[in-house]
């Protein structure tokens, strides 16, 4: 029996596939930090002998690197993830909007989000003190129930709430962000920091982004809400200009709005704010 063979042997005898070890090996390492075997091994749920097979064949790869006995993420990992194309597009969109609204204030952090899978995830931020409570960087999973995703779900079916919140709650929230077009999350127990979220558009109207200001100080949100609000329609404009100028079919068709369409979303146009509550 070759390695490959003891691997996926091993893999799969407690119902996961090589591929799925592989992946959960290479989630455990996404948070940046270096990794012993035994911590990557358990935070995989894979056996320290599975994890040794796997990890040196990634390692072979370029996947994944190893020094010291200690394990990150490799340069081939890297790349494929920066091909994402919708990544890609938006971070290119962004770039010199994100840089003029930061510099409009000495502090905070900003960031571009995006739903996939269920999860909200960090294509671009830029996060100055902010990152000392919590990283925004290209990659990084958003907590359940952030500004972010209540700008990105405002307009989608889910069958479930976000953990931590009611049927109930999470309507109210969604409804709230569709009606007034920014989302606010200022529940600092958890993360450290308050935020305000707009939504950032693709040519067909979708909504695909989610363009978030982040901060220690609550007067700080008011502050920049409306900064947000429009720097979200300039990527939106950007968008479509990056889109055009590779002469390409957008990665984002256009949907059905929801709810019906005698209860259109009204987020970029009204410039009301939202309640400035856990449901806002």
């Amino acid at each position: 029996m070759n390695s490959v063979q003891a691997t996926t042997k091993s893999a799969t005898a407690g119902g996961r596939s090589v591929l799925e070890g592989a992946f959960a090996l290479l989630e455990a390492l996404a948070a940046g930090d270096d990794r012993g075997l035994t911590d990557v091994a358990a935070a995989a749920g894979l056996p320290k002998a599975t994890a040794h097979r796997l990890l040196d064949q990634l390692v072979a790869l370029g996947a994944v690197q190893r020094q010291d006995g200690r394990y990150t993420l490799g340069p081939r990992t890297f790349r494929l993830g920066q091909a994402w194309r919708p990544a890609r597009l938006l971070r290119a969109a962004a770039a010199r909007p994100l840089g003029t609204l930061a510099a409009t204030t000495e502090r905070g952090g900003f960031s571009l989000a995006v739903a996939e899978a269920g999860q909200t995830i960090l294509v671009t931020g830029i996060g100055r003190e902010v990152n000392e409570a919590f990283p925004l960087r290209p990659g990084v999973l958003l907590p359940p129930g952030t500004a972010a995703e209540k700008i990105l779900r405002a307009t989608t079916r889910v069958a479930e709430p976000p953990q931590g919140w009611s049927p109930r709650e999470w309507s109210k929230a969604t409804r709230t962000a569709r009606e007034h077009g920014l989302a606010y999350d200022l529940d600092m127990r958890y993360v450290g920091v308050a935020c305000v979220a707009a939504p950032v558009h693709a040519p067909s109207g979708t909504i695909v982004a989610a363009l978030a200001a982040s901060t220690f100080d609550l007067r700080q949100v008011d502050t920049v809400s409306e900064a947000v609000r429009r720097t979200a329609a300039v990527i939106s404009a950007e968008l479509a200009r990056v889109i055009r100028a590779e002469r390409a079919a957008s990665p984002w068709p256009g949907h059905e709005p929801w709810p019906s369409a005698d209860q259109p979303p009204s987020a970029a146009n009204d410039s009301s704010h939202a309640s400035h509550s856990r449901t806002a």
